[in-house]
């Protein structure tokens, strides 16, 4: 009966943000196997599948037997946006089903299972905005807000991938992968503005930090490795040598933008986790390598479910370092990506080891 309790309580609570699990890990192992690291690559590669599976079967349970619970969700702005982790991480298995078992068909379900959820998700995010007309765009934006980018250039990412999995040259295709990701990018251009104008023009409060402004550089990144990947994969013809120069610089404009963000980022980041809330210092192993506290200590642990969208970007961005050098021949970002990867395995393992020690204390309550 305890267990029953537990597995109740899970479903019926379900948070939407664990699918940034499955992006990050999904991300950080493609970003190994592209930098030809294959063992860290499969073995992760694995876990993510397993990690997919179970939180999709949680959140069809949740579908199933908590549909009243799921649609309030739905309707909150905020909480209606991390189900667009749902669509990434589908998008990311996709990925990963395709690189490493060739498994086409199984990644083109999976691609239509993301758009579809796209849809879904899209629309009740913008019935959600049209119901905050009275509030300044300004106050809605926040880290989270840019899944709603990240999601969008994710359906290109595996759709420009599919096409040259199956030696498609379809012009049409293409094009509607290009559409796909111009609207991300678009998007970025309006949210990005939004916090730029929040973080640095206003009176921001440091205590309302937290992990997924990183997708300030996520998005970035993204944008970064599908525009490398269209002028990678699209036909070599005078046709659309015009187009994929403009792609190309604008791959390069963005990924500058994305690398802009990263001391900001990090620097928040310290100061987030060295401020311990009291006038007590915080202890020297924090001082030494503040995202310890992903993981580690009693009253100075800072996990929680959104700390994956720390690890997303940073898996990101070297999965985008490494397809921009093939894009682009610039070496010298191959070298950027070997030392910012192994940070980002690093900060992976981190929030694994914190979300286990949550999970733990999580079935605990209920006594065994």
């Amino acid at each position: 009966m305890k267990w029953h309790c537990v597995i109740n309580n899970w479903t019926k609570n379900f948070h939407p943000a664990y699918f940034a699990m499955v992006m990050a890990t999904g991300i950080v192992s493609l970003a190994f196997d592209a930098m030809n690291f294959t063992g860290i690559a499969r073995a992760l590669s694995v876990l993510n599948l397993f990690f997919y599976l179970t939180l999709s079967v949680s959140l069809l349970m949740r579908m199933l037997f908590f549909l009243p619970d799921l649609i309030a969700d739905f309707k909150i702005f905020k909480r209606s946006l991390l189900f667009l982790t749902f669509v990434i991480g589908t998008n990311t298995v996709g990925m990963q089903l395709l690189i490493f078992h060739q498994a086409v068909p199984l990644a083109i379900l999976l691609w239509f299972v993301a758009l579809a959820a796209w849809f879904i998700f899209g629309y009740f995010i913008l019935c959600n905005l049209i119901a905050l007309h009275e509030k300044f765009l300004s106050e809605i934006a926040s880290g989270s807000t840019l899944l709603i980018t990240v999601s969008t250039v994710s359906i290109p990412l595996l759709g420009i991938s599919l096409l040259n999995a199956m030696n498609m040259p379809s012009g049409f295709a293409y094009l509607t992968a290009i559409g796909f990701w111009f609207m991300g990018l678009i998007s970025y251009a309006i949210i990005i503005s939004l916090l730029f104008y929040n973080l640095y023009l206003c009176k921001f409060d440091p205590e309302k930090w937290d992990a997924p402004y990183w997708i300030c550089m996520g998005a970035a990144a993204i944008i970064t490795l599908a525009g490398s990947r269209f002028v990678m994969y699209t036909p070599f013809t005078p046709t659309w040598e015009v187009l994929r120069e403009a792609v190309l610089w604008i791959t390069i404009v963005a990924w500058m933008i994305g690398t802009l963000w990263i001391p900001y980022l990090l620097f928040m980041d310290i100061q987030k986790f060295t401020h311990t809330g009291t006038s007590a210092s915080a202890p020297l192993w924090v001082i030494a390598f503040p995202w310890l506290r992903l993981a580690f200590g009693r009253t100075h642990r800072a996990y929680d479910p959104v700390s994956w969208s720390r690890v997303f970007p940073m898996g990101m961005y070297t999965a985008s370092l490494v397809a921009l050098t093939h894009a682009t021949k610039y070496e010298f970002l191959a070298l950027i990506s070997q030392y910012w990867g192994w940070f980002a395995l690093c900060i992976w393992f981190l929030t694994l080891v914190g979300m286990l020690r949550a999970l733990i204390s999580f079935i605990r309550q209920y006594r065994f």
